[in-house]
C-alpha cells in the first residue's frame, strides 16, 4: 500500500510538472512529423518485462530515480512506456491484481479445506461417518477448486507476448516522436539564425537600391528569402507544439506537461556493422508476432489443411525476408547520404571558418560574408537531416529484427 500511494503521488508530480530547397525541406520535415502522429498506434534494464511486482523491485535506485525525474531521455523511452504508460502500466496492474486475486483464494481455499480435514479427522474419531463422508467430501471439492485456480496461467506466453507487441509498439513510436521533435528542434535553430542572415541581407539589398547598386529583383529575392525564413520558423514552432503532447502521454506525463527533453545521442555508426541481414531476418521470422500466430495455429487435420497452413506461414516468411532486405538496403542509402552530408558540412565548416577570419581582417564585405554564414547554416541544416533519417532507418530495421516489420 505504501508503493501504491508513492507509485501515484510520482505519476501526479509527472503529470504537473515541452535559398527555397532549404525552405521547402523544412516544410517536409513538419508535414513528416504530422504524419506520424497520424499514422501512430493510439533498451534498457525490464522493459517488456511482465511487471508482477512493484515495479520499483525490478529497476536498481539510480535508474528507479531517473525514471522519476522529470527529464526526458531518448534511451529512457523503453522503460517509461513500460512503467508509466497508462495504457500499458493499467494492463500489467490489471493482470497484476487478478494473479493477487487468485493466490488469495488459494489461501482461503487451502485454509477451509485444512479445516474440513481436521473436521473430518474428528468425526471419523467419534465414530460420525455421515459426518465424515460429507466433510471427506467438502475436502476433495475444496482441493479441486483449488487446484484449477493453481493452474490457471494469467502471464501465459500468448497474453505476455499480447501485451509486449503493444508496449514495443507504443515505445517504437514513442522513439520516431522523440527523434522527429529533437531534428525539427535543430532544423528551427538553424531557421532562426538563417532568418536573422536574410533579414541583414535584405537591408543590405535595400541599402544597395538606393544607390543603384541592386535591382528591383535583387530586393525582391531578399524579402521573399526573409518571409520564407519567418513562415517557415512559425511552421516549425507549430509541428513541435503538436508533437510534445503526444511524446508526453506515451512516455507517462500529461499532455500538458513540460519535461526537459534531453538531447538524443549520436547515431553510433559501428552499430550498422555488427547488422547481420541473415542472421537478423531469422531473429525476425522467430520474433514477429503475425508469423508466431501463424505458427501456433491449429495444425488441421486433413492434408488439404495441414498443406495450406504451411504454405501460409512460408508466404509470410518470405515476405518478412524481402522486407528485411529493404531495411537493411535503406540503412545504407541513409548511410550513403549521411556520409555525403557529413563531408559537405566539414567543407563548409573550413570554408566558413576561412571567411570569418578574412571578414574579421576587412578583407571581405558584409555582403559577401553573409552569404558564406547562410550557406555554411544550409550544410549543417542538410547534415542534421541525414543523421536524422539514418537514426529512423537504423531503429526501424532494429524493430524489424525485433519483430515489428510488417508482413502484411
Amino acid at each position: 500500500m505504501a508503493w501504491q500511494m508513492h507509485h501515484k503521488a510520482v505519476n501526479r508530480m509527472r503529470k504537473n510538472c515541452s535559398r527555397k530547397a532549404y525552405l521547402k525541406r523544412v516544410g517536409a520535415a513538419v508535414l513528416a512529423g504530422t504524419m506520424l502522429l497520424a499514422a501512430m498506434p493510439g533498451t534498457a534494464f525490464a522493459a517488456y518485462a511482465p511487471v508482477t511486482g512493484n515495479p520499483e523491485d525490478t529497476y536498481d535506485a539510480e535508474t528507479w530515480a531517473k525514471l522519476q525525474d522529470n527529464v526526458l531521455e531518448y534511451d529512457e523511452i523503453p522503460d517509461l512506456v513500460h512503467v508509466y504508460n497508462s495504457s500499458i502500466s493499467e494492463i500489467w496492474k490489471n493482470l497484476r491484481e487478478s494473479k493477487e486475486k487468485i493466490d488469495r483464494n488459494i489461501q482461503e481455499l487451502d485454509s477451509q479445506r485444512g479445516k474440513m480435514k481436521n473436521l473430518k479427522d474428528e468425526a471419523k474419531d467419534q465414530g460420525n461417518w455421515t459426518g465424515y463422508g460429507n466433510y471427506t467430501m467438502q475436502e476433495i471439492i475444496l482441493g479441486k477448486v483449488a487446484s484449477g485456480l493453481r493452474s490457471t496461467d494469467l502471464y501465459n506466453r500468448k497474453t505476455v507476448v499480447g501485451i509486449q507487441k503493444g508496449e514495443k509498439q507504443i515505445t517504437k513510436a514513442a522513439q520516431s516522436l522523440m527523434i522527429t521533435y529533437d531534428s525539427l528542434l535543430k532544423q528551427r535553430n538553424t531557421l532562426e539564425k538563417l532568418q536573422e542572415l536574410y533579414a541583414k541581407q535584405y537591408e543590405i539589398a535595400v541599402n544597395k537600391h538606393a544607390l543603384g547598386m541592386a535591382t528591383d529583383q535583387d530586393v525582391l529575392t531578399a524579402q521573399t528569402n526573409r518571409l520564407s525564413a519567418a513562415s517557415s520558423v512559425a511552421s516549425l514552432d507549430g509541428g513541435l507544439l503538436q508533437l510534445k503532447p503526444t511524446l508526453c502521454t506515451l512516455t507517462g506525463w500529461a499532455a500538458d506537461a513540460s519535461p526537459e527533453l534531453a538531447p538524443i545521442p549520436e547515431t553510433d555508426l559501428t552499430q550498422i556493422d555488427q547488422m547481420n541481414l541473415e542472421e537478423d531476418t531469422k531473429k525476425a521470422i522467430g520474433n514477429n508476432s503475425t508469423l508466431i500466430s501463424q505458427r501456433t495455429s491449429a495444425k488441421g487435420t486433413s492434408n488439404a489443411s495441414i498443406e495450406s497452413r504451411l504454405g501460409v506461414i512460408e508466404e509470410g516468411e518470405q515476405k518478412l525476408t524481402i522486407e528485411m532486405k529493404r531495411l537493411y538496403n535503406d540503412v545504407y542509402t541513409q548511410k550513403e547520404a549521411f556520409e555525403g552530408a557529413r563531408a559537405g558540412y566539414q567543407a563548409a565548416q573550413k570554408t566558413h571558418d576561412k571567411y570569418t577570419r578574412m571578414y574579421q581582417m576587412g578583407l571581405l564585405g558584409e555582403s559577401d560574408y553573409i552569404g558564406t554564414e547562410i550557406s555554411y547554416y544550409q550544410a549543417k541544416s542538410s547534415y542534421e537531416s541525414a543523421d536524422t533519417a539514418l537514426r529512423l532507418a537504423m531503429e526501424t530495421y532494429n524493430w524489424g529484427v525485433q519483430g515489428l516489420a510488417s508482413i502484411e
